[in-house]
């Protein structure tokens, strides 16, 4: 079959293209070293952190009640932001002062009626000692001598119960904070046990977490952890401090209470029931062989690391991935496989790799990382 000119050209460049392939092809070393970079295998505990929400309370929190009956003549607003002893709802003390005086009175009678029975007394002894007077009637007037005398004593004691439901009157703030919710309003009648306000402390907050129980043996009093705002950047964060390690697990979530307090003087706005995310420092408590996550190679069929041992040559090692923590897991060698402290392990350029073939050691800037 004649070719014309123009397929004669075509097919002339097409043989010396082949060629030339062929050409180079010949002339590159079939067994060319291959770079990689290496890391050596370290053994250290493996610290960890665990990330947990948690929620902000005031450490004093209580919902303050009348303490007496009667109607309220003021209740603080709430939003206030009160001082310990400052005044948070008042009752009217009438009807208690009118009670007051009226057992004053009682208590004026009974001493009147002492001192009759007292002179009374004091006159039939000296009759009966000349047998004036019968001592059965000298027994009778000690006795109602006796029994004033007790009347007394139990006015003093109304007289101290009436003075302390006035003083009660006056409801006064037992910590410094701020009045969240108010329950009852001016010109309404309440009795002792009703809700006037709830009262938070503001100035001392701590975080409550609920940390899973398998946590438990990382954690200890004392112990610092970061904190910051939820949806917030943890690097943002105030140091907190562990004050309480409850160890009561929830049957349901097994999970266990940690309270942590926070400092006073922050320079940042924190709010009761505010949430926080809180990052728990953990530790295996163990040494473990640790290696950077870019020497891990994911196959179908397992990970394994490749080993550069003393003649520059690949070894596939199969491991057993564990915790990380940063740039670094720990790993168990599989089988037969050992690995040691110090042992080189590819990072860079290791995909590729096959046990027996040669490298190149090279740092991580000259090794091409779509070589992994």
């Amino acid at each position: 079959m004649l070719l014309s000119k123009k397929h004669f050209h075509s097919y002339k460049t097409v043989v010396s293209v082949m060629l030339l392939t062929f050409a180079v092809a010949v002339t590159t070393p079939a067994s060319a070293k291959s770079p990689v970079s290496v890391e050596t295998v370290s053994m250290a505990p493996l610290k960890s952190s665990l990330l947990i929400h948690g929620t902000l309370y005031g450490k004093q929190d209580v919902t303050l009640t009348a303490g007496v009956g009667g109607l309220l003549t003021f209740v603080v607003e709430p939003g206030s932001i009160v001082i310990k002893g400052d005044i948070l709802a008042r009752i009217d003390t009438l009807p208690l002062e009118l009670e007051q005086a009226r057992q004053q009175e009682m208590l004026n009678r009974a001493q009147i009626n002492l001192q009759f029975h007292k002179q009374e007394l004091m006159r039939l002894t000296q009759l009966a000692k000349t047998s004036s007077a019968a001592a059965s009637q000298v027994d009778r007037v000690k006795q109602q001598h006796d029994l004033a005398h007790s009347d007394i004593q139990l006015a003093k004691i109304e007289l101290r119960l009436i003075a302390d439901k006035i003083e009660r009157s006056t409801l006064k703030a037992p910590f410094s904070g701020v009045i969240s919710e108010r329950f009852s309003h001016s010109g309404q009648d309440v009795n002792r046990a009703d809700k006037l306000v709830r009262l938070i402390d503001i100035h001392n907050l701590e975080a409550r977490l609920y940390v899973p129980v398998k946590y438990l043996s990382s954690l200890d009093k004392g112990l610092t952890l970061p904190i910051a705002a939820s949806n917030s950047n943890i690097s943002n964060h105030v140091n907190t401090t562990i004050t309480a390690i409850i160890p009561a697990t929830d049957p349901r979530s097994q999970s266990f209470e940690v309270r942590a307090t926070l400092p006073k003087q922050t320079g940042q706005h924190w709010a009761a029931g505010q949430l926080v995310d809180v990052s728990l420092p953990l530790s295996s408590g163990k040494s473990e062989l640790l290696v950077n996550r870019d020497a891990l190679i994911l196959r179908k069929q397992g990970v394994h690391v490749v080993r550069i041992n003393k003649d520059n040559k690949a070894e596939q090692i199969p491991v057993e991935v564990g915790k990380g923590q940063g740039k670094y897991v720990s790993i168990k060698p599989l089988g037969e496989s050992v690995l040691e402290v110090g042992d080189s392990i590819a990072v860079r350029g290791a995909e590729r790799l096959s046990t027996g073939q040669e490298v190149e050691i090279q740092t991580s800037s000259t090794v091409n990382a779509s070589e992994r």
